[in-house]
């Protein structure tokens, strides 16, 4: 999926969870998700985290690790560490899933249990393609519904 994609849905998803959540500073809150929902791609060179952190990318397949459930488990637990706040974490483990969930329909698709086994789950979504470009509006359609909405 595409950067704004990721983006998209991880605002949809941090609208549910703000709501669920209720933290005192939201902004912070859907901030953390958002970067949840772009950080799996740190290991592709080409997109804006990656750009960032360049040697990341050269260490790590795209769509492997970052992509795996141990780091939808690692990458929280340390922010964890580091933050020492719950509420913040969870922000980031749902945005980092929301990352997870959308590439998993892609026809890349994800190794979820990388780099244990090479197993991989796609779909049927080729990135960057029609159907994706249809999703992207679609989730903003529903994000600006429940904006109004809920």
């Amino acid at each position: 999926m595409l950067f704004r994609t990721h983006i998209a849905f991880g605002f949809l998803v941090a609208i549910f969870a703000l709501k669920f959540f209720d933290p005192e500073n939201q902004l912070l809150f859907a901030f953390i998700l958002l970067i949840g929902a772009a950080f799996p791609d740190i290991d592709h060179p080409k997109s804006r985290l990656g750009q960032m952190a360049w040697p990341i990318s050269v260490f790590f397949e795209h769509r492997g690790f970052f992509h795996s459930f141990f780091a939808i488990a690692l990458f929280p637990a340390i922010l964890f560490i580091i933050s020492d706040s719950v509420l913040y974490s969870i922000a980031f483990l749902l945005g980092y899933a929301s990352h997870i969930l959308s590439d998993s329909i892609s026809t890349q698709g994800i190794m979820p249990l990388h780099p244990l086994l090479k197993l991989r789950f796609h779909g049927p979504f080729h990135t960057g393609a029609f159907y994706e470009h249809a999703f992207f509006f679609i989730l903003i359609a529903l994000c600006i519904f429940s904006l109004i909405f809920l």
